[in-house]
């Protein structure tokens, strides 16, 4: 039996809770889990940073931070 390949995109709360959800399934079948996050650490809209602006990527930070 091949594994099921699994891919969330995002690690903030609603990626977090798939990816738990995932993982106790990998318990009961083959499962390649994997998560993609654009962010240098986990928590989507609810990590905060005092940046604002646009990253060192050159991608836009969206972000609670209001710009002044």
């Amino acid at each position: 039996m091949s594994k099921l390949r699994i891919a969330i995109i995002g690690a903030g709360p609603c990626g977090l809770a798939q990816l738990l959800a995932f993982k106790q399934a990998e318990q009961e079948q083959r499962v390649e889990l994997v998560c993609f996050e654009r962010q240098s650490d986990w928590g989507g809209l609810w990590l905060y940073t005092s940046q604002i602006g646009i990253d060192v990527h050159g991608e836009p930070i969206h972000s609670s931070m209001y710009r002044q």
